[in-house]
């Protein structure tokens, strides 16, 4: 049996344990014990602890220890079944909470961008400030590679922070609203480390592509996350398998656009084979693979492209 996600195991932590925080300096998710409240001390005492590495949960209090799913079940009420169930379609974007016990990571208010961001398409101050830095010029490689600075459907800039407490060194992918402002933004690691992204902290997400679209071409692509949006004409991305009530509204304003749902490839990816399996019997019109890719740009770099051809994928429709 496949373990658990690790973004669903911390949602469902983060919505039970009392105060959670991320202890970065430890690597360990930290909070009062919702089991046995700490004895009296509940929200004063935070002797729960979370191990990302191991998937495990103790509790240095009641002295208990328990896998994911033992956790989850015990603080739900959710049988085996139903935990397994409801993780294959949750929406992968999760975004974490910070130790408000230093005050000084504590984030801006609502900033525009992480922290001290840095604009990596722009070259003078690259060469000038961070020619070797190996996370500017990690992040720099991982554009190429992957043909974000190409693709079609690109965004403005990209960006990078070496010094924000959340999205540290992470490749950052400002979302922009029809007037080409920054109103969202997702950060995505430049490493093999769960969370793979995050979203903006203690913001409305919104659709990533939206200032893009062609009132003249009548389609509208949905994708789950922005780098795949980036590789087809009127690609716009959610930032996960659900359309948030904000999104919904900002599709409102394209009526008679035909949206098109484009998934990762569920052969290889099991919550977006659940994730289309609903969307079908909601009767939405979604991408069929025909191929062996994994995702949009899996395919535009295997094929050495910036933009797939809107036909391939409205002739391989559900």
């Amino acid at each position: 049996m496949k373990s658990l996600n690790l973004n669903y195991i911390l949602s469902k932590f983060y919505s039970v344990a009392g105060s959670p925080v991320f202890r970065k300096s430890a690597g360990v998710y930290n909070a009062s014990c919702n089991i046995c409240r700490e004895g009296k001390n509940w929200l004063k005492k935070q002797r729960l602890f979370f191990y990302p590495k191991t998937k495990t949960f103790h509790c240095f209090n009641c002295s208990k220890t328990w896998n994911a799913i033992g956790y989850i079940s015990e603080s739900t009420g959710l049988s085996f079944q139903e935990i397994l169930n409801e993780s294959k379609s949750y929406d992968v974007s999760f975004e974490i909470k910070i130790d408000n016990s230093d005050k000084n990571l504590k984030p801006k208010k609502n900033p525009t961008l992480p922290h001290d961001s840095i604009s990596l398409l722009n070259n003078d101050q690259i060469v000038n400030y961070y020619n070797n830095n190996k996370h500017v010029r990690g992040a720099l490689a991982y554009i190429q590679e992957r043909r974000l600075n190409t693709a079609i459907n690109k965004p403005l800039n990209f960006y990078i922070s070496l010094t924000d407490y959340i999205h540290q060194n992470r490749l950052i992918i400002p979302f922009l609203d029809q007037n080409k402002k920054i109103i969202f933004y997702q950060s995505r690691t430049l490493k093999d480390e769960i969370p793979k992204y995050l979203g903006k902290y203690n913001s409305e997400k919104s659709l990533y592509g939206i200032e893009n679209i062609d009132p003249s071409f009548e389609y509208i692509f949905l994708f789950e996350g922005p780098i795949d949006a980036m590789f087809v004409k009127n690609g716009v991305a959610m930032g996960g398998l659900t359309l948030s009530d904000f999104q919904k509204k900002q599709l409102s304003l394209f009526p008679f656009h035909e949206k098109i749902w484009i998934l990762d490839n569920p052969k290889i990816d099991e919550s977006a084979k659940n994730a289309i399996t609903n969307l079908i019997l909601d009767k939405q019109k979604v991408f069929k693979w025909f191929n062996e890719f994994k995702d949009l740009n899996e395919w535009a770099v295997s094929m050495k492209i910036d933009s797939i051809d809107p036909q391939l994928i409205l002739n391989s429709l559900y």
